[in-house]
């Protein structure tokens, strides 16, 4: 993967990025205001039948947590993209399973604005460098690479016990402890909120929800992918990003994105919140 993480695009190639981005928006326009018409013309007919809610059939579910509830918080080493250099970070954790990094403990207590916030639907946890290059090379694998086992890391760590963080279309997340406790309990609670996350947009019951992953699933099929919907997951930006068309034509014009070095894969992936601030 390279001995540093992925660097950022110059204002050209964000320009590039995000004019594709746009291009493909409005392609997939069509598709949403079609199935939006859809939608709401079923949900104004639901409510002029009166159609009774039958979900009260089900099993009741446990009752949420107040809204701001505290999961985790704690100080920990995280790799800043912004600078290009680890920093210690309050990093906070509440019931929206958003990963939120801050300058400080004052910092946050004091109601500042979150350095990163990091919503990890979609993601996978884990705990070596070895892991984390090895899901590197099966997604992106290079052919050019060396097999020398003495390759330079991909970053270079302060503290003994990492937590990598590997995002799909998404900027990655590096952190670091000094304790392999402190490592496992922050690799639970991310495999925790990334198991929370992964299915919350299709369990919403709202007519624009069902029109959105309708369109996404039309969009798909016209251009030839069929198959599980294993890429729902997250937010619309991550659903979308997850149907794999879009960053593929970012990739090269809709080929397989294996030809495409993994520092070239990252740098697309970054590229897209550099884009989009």
């Amino acid at each position: 993967m390279g001995g540093s993480a992925s660097s950022q695009l110059d204002e050209g190639k964000c320009a590039y990025i995000r004019g594709k981005t746009e291009a493909s928006i409005k392609n997939f326009s069509p598709y949403y205001s079609r199935q939006y018409s859809v939608a709401f013309c079923n949900h104004v007919r639901s409510e002029v039948e009166q159609q009774r809610d039958l979900t009260s059939q089900f099993l009741k579910t446990k009752p949420p947590l107040e809204p701001g509830t505290v999961l985790y918080e704690a100080e920990l080493s995280q790799f800043a993209e912004d600078i290009r250099k680890w920093k210690d970070r309050y990093v906070v954790v509440k019931n929206d399973f958003a990963v939120e990094s801050y300058e400080n403990k004052e910092a946050y207590q004091r109601g500042a604005v979150p350095k990163s916030r990091i919503l990890p639907a979609g993601g996978k946890v884990l705990t070596s460098e070895e892991e984390y290059s090895l899901l590197s090379d099966k997604h992106f694998p290079d052919p050019t690479a060396s097999s020398e086992k003495n390759s330079q890391p991909f970053l270079v760590l302060p503290k003994a016990f990492p937590v990598y963080l590997w995002q799909p279309y998404l900027r990655h997340g590096y952190f670091c402890f000094h304790e392999a406790a402190e490592q496992q309990k922050f690799s639970a609670l991310l495999n925790d909120c990334i198991r929370h996350l992964n299915h919350d947009y299709m369990k919403q019951t709202t007519f624009e929800a069902q029109a959105f992953l309708e369109a996404v699933q039309f969009f798909r099929q016209e251009k030839g992918h069929y198959g599980a919907w294993e890429v729902i997951t997250g937010d619309e930006v991550q659903v979308l990003w997850g149907s794999e068309l879009w960053f593929l034509s970012l990739c090269g014009g809709g080929q397989d994105h294996s030809t495409n070095s993994p520092q070239e894969v990252a740098r697309i992936e970054a590229g897209v919140s550099e884009a989009f601030p």
